[in-house]
C-alpha cells in the first residue's frame, strides 16, 4: 500500500496488541518506530517478517523505567523521521496482589511503568506535534482501571491514573490539534492475559454480556479507527472493548 507519510510511534511493539497496532498500521500506510525494550535477533525476525513489510519501520530501544533511555529514544527516533503522526503508548506491566499484600516498591514500579514513563514519553513527543498542530495520542489502559476488582490495587490504579491522564492531555492539547483517546480492554489474547488466572477470568466471562475472547487485531483495528480521520471530532474518550460489561 501506498505511505501517507504519516509516521506512528508504537510501545511494546513486538507482541500482543503492540504487535498488532504495529502490523495493522504498517499495513495502511503508516511508517513505524518499533518500540522494545530489548533489541535482540528474535525481535528483529519478528518486525522483519515478510507479513509485516508494508511502510518502512525501525525497531528503536527503549527501558520506559529510565528516563534518560526515553529521551534517547525520542531523539533517535525525531532523527529517523521529522514529524510523528501518531503516538501509541502501549507498553505495560500487569500485578496483581490484595492491597494488604501489596509491597510499595511494588506500587512504584507499577507506577512507573505503567503511568510515569507513559506521561513523560508523551510529553517529549507532544512536543514535536505542538510545533505541527495536529497528532493522535492513544493510551492503552485497562477496565481494571474502571472497576475496584480484588487484587488489583496497583495495576489498576495505575491504569486509573492513565485514564485521568488521557482526559487532562486531551483538555489541554486539543487546542493544538491533538486528539488523545484512551482504549481499555479487558483480558485480551495475550501474554498478559495469560497470567490472569482461570477463576478470575471465569468471573468476568460471568459479568460480560458476549461470549468469547477479545482478539489483539479487534484492539488494533479500534486504535486505527482512532487515528483516522474518521475520528476527528473523538478526543478525550475511554473506549472499552469488555464484551459489554456492566459497570
Amino acid at each position: 500500500m501506498a505511505s501517507n507519510g504519516k509516521t506512528a510511534i508504537i510501545t511494546g511493539a513486538n507482541r500482543g496488541i503492540g504487535l498488532a497496532t504495529f502490523k495493522k498500521l504498517n499495513s495502511n500506510g503508516y511508517n513505524v518506530a518499533v518500540c522494545v525494550r530489548s533489541l535482540s535477533a528474535d525481535v528483529e525476525k519478528i518486525v522483519e517478517a515478510p507479513e509485516f513489510n508494508g511502510q518502512e519501520h525501525r525497531i528503536f530501544n527503549i527501558d520506559l523505567t529510565d528516563k534518560s533511555s526515553i529521551y534517547d529514544c525520542v531523539k533517535s527516533i525525531l532523527s529517523w523521521s521529522k514529524t510523528v503522526d501518531v503516538l501509541v503508548n502501549n507498553a505495560g506491566m500487569a500485578h496483581g496482589s490484595l492491597f494488604l499484600m501489596t509491597p510499595i516498591e511494588d506500587l512504584r514500579q507499577v507506577f512507573e511503568m505503567n503511568f510515569l514513563s507513559q506521561i513523560y514519553l508523551t510529553q517529549l513527543v507532544s512536543k514535536r506535534m505542538l510545533r505541527a498542530k495536529s497528532g493522535v495520542i492513544i493510551n492503552m489502559a485497562s477496565t481494571a482501571g474502571l472497576l475496584a476488582d480484588v487484587g488489583t490495587l496497583a495495576y489498576g490504579c495505575s491504569k486509573a491514573a492513565l485514564i485521568h491522564g488521557t482526559k487532562i492531555m486531551a483538555s489541554e492539547l486539543g487546542r493544538s490539534g491533538i486528539r488523545v483517546n484512551c482504549i481499555a480492554p479487558s483480558v485480551a489474547e495475550t501474554d498478559m492475559g495469560k497470567l490472569m488466572d482461570e477463576k478470575s477470568i471465569a468471573l468476568l466471562d460471568q459479568r460480560s454480556a458476549l461470549s468469547g475472547r477479545i482478539k489483539p487485531d479487534e484492539i488494533s483495528d479500534l486504535v486505527l479507527f482512532l487515528i483516522s480521520d474518521g475520528a476527528k471530532n473523538i478526543s478525550g474518550q475511554v473506549i472499552r472493548i469488555d464484551q459489554g460489561m456492566p459497570f
